[in-house]
Order: C-alpha cells, then structure tokens, then sequence
C-alpha cells in the first residue's frame, strides 16, 4: 500500500471513530429513557447555532418551550456532545438548588489553580474547598461594609455625570459609557485603582476587562474539553485563562498588595478586607458581623483569584444590567419620568442628600431594576453538577454523577404562565402584592440556595448608583438606531445587545 494509501485509510478510520463516538454521546439520554430533544446535530448536539447565529439564550428557551409544551418537567439534550438536563418545572428548581443541594454543591467548572491560577475562585471551585473560602468571604459583602465604600462609588458616578455632560443633546453609544463606569469602580472598591477611563479610554485595566468576556473559539473548546473528562485535562495542565490575562491581573495583584503592606496601606476596598483574610485567616469584627476565625488565611494567588472573580462579575453584568435599563426606559417615558420624580422626592425628604439608604430603599427603583433583571438576566442559565447518581423525585429517572443540570434563567423569566406578557416591560411585577402571589424559585438573576451570587449587594449598589446619577441629571430618548426590539449578541457569553445602545441623551 502506498503512503498516500495509508494516510487516506488512517483519517477514514480517525473520521470514523469520531463519528461513532459522537453518536454514541448523542444516545446518552435516549438509552436512558429520558425525554429528550430528538435530530441533534452531530456536532453541535442541539445548540445549532450557538456562539455563531444566535445566542445561547435563544437556543435554551427553544428547548425549555419544548418540553413545556410537551408538559415535562425535565428534558435531556446534547450541549455539542456533553449530556445535560435542563429542568422546567418550578419546584425541582427549588430542590435543586436548596433542598437537595448536598448533590449539586458543585457548578461543574474547571478549576486548576496550579497551572490556571486565576482558575482558583470562589465561583469554580467545589466541595470543602468552597465552604471553607465562602465562609471566609461571607463577611466582606455585608451592608456595613457595602456602605463603607458607598461615598466612593458617589465619586465615581460623579465622573459619569460630568462625561455625559460633555455629550447633551447628542447621540451616544450607552454600552461603552457604562463599561467604563463599572471599570471604574471595580477598578476602586476592589483594587483601590484609579482607572479614570472617561479620560483614558485606551486604558489596559478597560482593555483586559473586555478580554474576559470575549467569545473566542479555543477558550470554549478547552473548557468544554476540561469539564467533560476532567482528570485528563487536569493532568495535562489544561489552562483555560490566556496567559497575558493572567499576567496582567496577577502583577496587577502582587505589585499593589506588596505596596500596601509595605506602607501599611488603608483603604475601604474588598482588596483590604481580602489582605485580612490573608493575613489573619478572618476580618477584623465589625458591628453585626459573626464571621468566625480561620487557622489559614490565603496565599497570594489565592487572593489574586478572588479579586479577579469580583472584577469579573461586577464589570459586564452590571454595566449590561443599566444598559438594558436606559433602553428600556427610553422606550417606555412614562416609567421613566415616574421614576426620576420618585428618585427625587426620596432625596428631597432626605434632606436633599443622597445615601446609601435612600439609594438601596428606593421602592419604585428596586422594581425597574428587578423587571429588568427578569427581562435581560446577565447570564441566561445556571448550572449544577450532580456529587452522586441521583434520582428525580417522582420518577424512576437517575441523572448520572457528574453529569450537568441546567435551570434556564432566561427562559424562566420569559414563560408566560409566569410572567404574563413577558416581553412587555412592567415594574408593577415587581410591587410587593405581586410577588406575594407569584410561586418562589421564579425570579433567579443572582441563582439561588446556599451558591447563589455572593456579591449581589455589591451588584445592585453599583446599578442604582450609576441609574439614580444618570437619571438625576439626563432624560433617555431612542433615535433611530434603537432597535425596536433587543437581539442578543451571540458572540457574547452574556446578555449584550448587538451593535451597542444608542441613544439621544438631554439635560434635565
């Protein structure tokens, strides 16, 4: 047999094999007895067009409203070719995630923070490893504390207030305006770093933030590769965080670390309280505080990964959610100016001054901010990962140990037996009878149980903050480049609109 022979046999036999196995992964459930999606695509399973033509939110809702339709409560499909079950009925999401979370404690993400030490967070991690570090961060993200660094975000809004002054009476793309707000005041409250990017825009903090949330090719491979056959990835050293990233944040870390301690620094920062937990193993107590001691702090790259994570999910989710808000303000003027006058009257009864109370109890506030996060939730699902076999209750169905659970946030949010009329914006939702006499485990923007969102606090702080400045000083109008309706961009792992947000901006 000649050479040529032999390579073409070779990559029909390697074709072949690939083949077999994908087929074979795409039968997971169906041997199983589980309902399940039929026709998924031999490489892309059921997310046909995922990351290419529409995003993963659409794709989700599509297999949501199918087994809904169908009156099931839970269906199996091929995520590319990892087996997952996304759940559809309301009280196995509360099961789920509360009442049996000592089997799904874990999120399935790939985590090795030897090769991949950014991997190391509070989000990835699994088992005794994130109780410990929960525990030990618990304390950080108490109201005290989140009020302690209340007057710095104030400066920081004041920057945004002053940059759209700038631009009145004109036509301005809100998503990058609010990406360097947040940039900001991550770049303050949790590293103590003036980023100043309304001046700076070609900053690298701005650049590398944006680099966390890109949609690239390798990355997705890598870690689907990592979360299906885990063992073999972490013996390899699979790294899922580019190396420029992670250099960029771990001497960004080390160099202002190493500069407080050697100056006896102090700041209201999460980067101080993080230097406690290092240095002593717990935080200093404060008033209403029950965090317990430690007998071991965190090394430095632990740290580093934690900073990292907070910058991660307080830079896009929050300038996304208060995109979302102005367009959707913008849209519906009555719900605006309802809004800026309930805004003002709070601060006018204060006084005329603007706390961390009147921002956090602000009634009407709190309900646009929630119908926005059930319209447009940062990120569309939530995933779990089963510790052991596990039988669904009321059936004879067992989901596999390590295999994924999905509950899909977005498609819950848009089911119409929940949310009537779901794609019309509507605070009333929102208003305390309502939610009274819609079922809990609905309204799931931050997840729910003992792993749902540690810095929720912190993230909606950071929301009212910057739409209370804004709405103060600005009225919001469409022009026409606001789409009539939002279309998600599919090369975005979060909700993020395609083409950015125009819109026509006026003084007060």
């Amino acid at each position: 047999m000649t050479l040529l022979g032999v390579i073409l046999l070779g990559v029909v036999l390697l074709l072949s094999v690939v083949y077999l196995f994908l087929r074979i992964r795409h039968s997971y459930w169906p041997k199983r007895g589980f309902p399940c999606m039929p026709n998924p695509s031999l490489l892309y399973g059921q997310m046909r067009g995922n990351g290419r033509t529409k995003h993963a939110a659409y794709v989700t809702q599509e297999i949501y409203n199918y087994a809904k339709d169908r009156g099931e409560r839970f269906v199996g499909y091929s995520f590319f070719f990892m087996p997952l079950v996304m759940v559809c009925d309301i009280e196995l999401v509360k099961t789920i995630l509360v009442k049996d979370f000592t089997v799904f404690h874990d999120r399935g993400i790939y985590s090795n923070a030897r090769t991949d030490p950014l991997s190391g967070n509070l989000f990835a991690l699994e088992g005794h490893e994130w109780r410990e570090l929960r525990q030990k961060l618990t304390p950080t993200f108490t109201s005290g504390r989140m009020k302690q660094m209340f007057g710095t975000m104030l400066k920081v809004a004041e920057e945004l207030r002053k940059h759209l002054l700038k631009n009145v009476d004109q036509e301005i793309e809100m998503k990058d305006v609010l990406g360097r707000f947040t940039t900001d005041v991550i770049g303050t409250c949790v590293f103590g770093i003036e980023c100043n990017t309304f001046d700076n825009p070609d900053s690298e903090f701005l650049k590398y933030s944006k680099r966390v949330f890109e949609h690239r090719l390798l990355p997705l491979v890598k870690m689907t590769f990592a979360m299906m056959f885990r063992n073999a990835a972490t013996k390899l050293g699979v790294k899922v965080t580019d190396d420029d990233l992670e250099k960029f944040f771990l001497n960004l870390v080390h160099e202002t670390v190493e500069y407080r301690e050697r100056n006896d620094v102090q700041r209201n920062d999460f980067l101080n309280l993080l230097l406690q937990i290092k240095n002593k193993g717990s935080l200093e107590e404060q008033e209403g505080d029950r965090s317990v001691p430690h007998a071991s702090g965190m090394t430095m790259n632990e740290l580093a990964a934690q900073v990292f994570i907070f910058f991660v999910a307080g830079f896009e989710t929050s300038s996304t959610v208060m995109n979302f808000c102005l367009y959707e303000l913008a849209k519906n003027a009555d719900i605006q100016e309802r809004l800026r006058e309930e805004i003002n009257h709070a601060i006018e009864i204060n006084g005329g001054e603007l706390t961390y109370e009147v921002v956090m109890g602000q009634e009407y506030l709190g309900q646009v901010v929630n119908e926005t996060l059930r319209k447009y939730p940062p990120l569309e699902t939530t995933l779990r990962v089963t510790a052991q076999d596990y039988t669904i209750p009321g059936t004879d169905h067992v989901i596999p140990g390590k295999v994924g659970v999905q509950v899909p946030v977005f498609a819950i949010h848009r089911d119409p037996e929940l949310y009537p009329d779901p794609e019309c914006f509507d605070p009333g939702r929102f208003s305390s009878e309502e939610c009274k006499n819609r079922p809990p485990y609905t309204f799931l923007p931050f997840g729910e149980g003992p792993r749902m969102c540690i810095g929720m606090r912190f993230g909606m702080m950071q929301i009212k903050v910057g739409l209370v400045t804004l709405l103060r000083s600005f009225r919001f109008f469409p022009t026409e480049q606001t789409p009539e309706r939002i279309v998600f961009d599919p090369k975005s792992f979060i909700l993020s609109p395609i083409g950015g947000n125009y819109l026509r901006v006026e003084q007060v």
